[in-house]
């Protein structure tokens, strides 16, 4: 074969493999419907990956302080069940404890160390609030928990508590002969937002949130010798056929509401419903 041939042959063989690879190509890309049938693709994107950090179990709780508020104690368990033949021991009221663990099966569990005890003690919120308290404590066998931040003054129509440093809030005990002697609910110039029932220390009572009204100019109202904060909420109930009593509380941000709720929960007083048993709270 002469040389001219031979390198025909070899042009027509490459020209005859680029065809091939062509058809080739344009056949995979007609049989891959995800691939559009051009020469050029545009560069793929990466994916963006976000990643949620796993959230620490209660941090806010485990290490913290807690007090007991209930006037009958808080049962002690070696495991988190509530069962009688695991209890090891119990807080009475005004007993503080460090939280060592939190587990929210079963209702919510704490796992806390006090001075020599320590075991698991139910998280309900009634039972125990966050940090230390001072015990209030009248003649008349009325007592309560407060907290240590704050004081109290005796007055002519009952005990008012208020911080020892910041204002803004202000509470109040109150002790009359029936719920007509406390006057109308709420406070002058004050609106009712919400009424829920509530049960303290045995005896159902209403609790109402007031919004203070903003066209309102009123002197603040006596007897108490404090400033009025946007918020109010107040709690009154029967005792029996001559006694009742109210407790206020006067605010300016929801979160301040705990102090209250530590003070009518904690609260205790020399009547039949409200006498402690033999046995601590919860059961069994």
């Amino acid at each position: 074969m002469s040389a001219r041939a031979r390198r025909l042959t070899r042009n027509g063989l490459r020209r005859s493999a680029a065809a091939a690879l062509a058809i080739a190509t344009a056949t995979l890309l007609v049989a891959c419907p995800g691939v559009p049938p051009s020469a050029t693709q545009s560069p793929s994107r990466t994916p963006t990956v976000v990643t949620i950090p796993t959230p620490t179990p209660t941090p806010q709780i485990v290490g913290s302080t807690r007090t007991v508020l209930s006037p009958l104690g808080l049962r002690v368990h070696s495991v988190p069940v509530l069962a009688s033949t695991n209890v090891v021991g119990g807080f009475s009221q005004g007993r503080s404890f460090t939280v060592l663990e939190y587990q929210s099966g079963g209702g919510g569990w704490y796992r806390v160390q006090g001075a020599t005890l320590s075991g698991w003690v139910v998280a309900d919120p009634t039972l125990t609030a966050a940090g230390t308290f001072n015990t209030f404590a009248q003649a008349d066998g009325i007592t309560a928990l407060y907290p240590q931040t704050w004081g109290f003054e005796n007055e002519s129509f009952g005990a008012l508590f208020v911080p020892q440093q910041a204002t803004g809030q202000s509470a109040v005990i109150e002790i009359a002969n029936s719920l007509k002697s406390f006057g109308a609910p709420g406070l002058p110039g004050y609106t009712q937002s919400t009424a829920v029932p509530l049960l303290v220390c045995g005896y159902t009572g209403t609790l109402s949130y007031y919004v203070k009204d903003a066209a309102y100019s009123g002197a603040t109202p006596p007897p108490l010798p404090v400033a009025r904060e946007p918020l109010y909420a107040e709690i009154r109930f029967k005792i029996d056929s001559s006694h009742a009593m109210l407790m206020g509380f006067n605010y300016q941000n929801a979160g301040q509401l705990e102090v209250f709720a530590a003070l009518y929960n904690s609260v205790s007083f020399p009547f039949p419903l409200c006498e402690a048993p033999a046995a601590a709270t919860p059961k069994p």
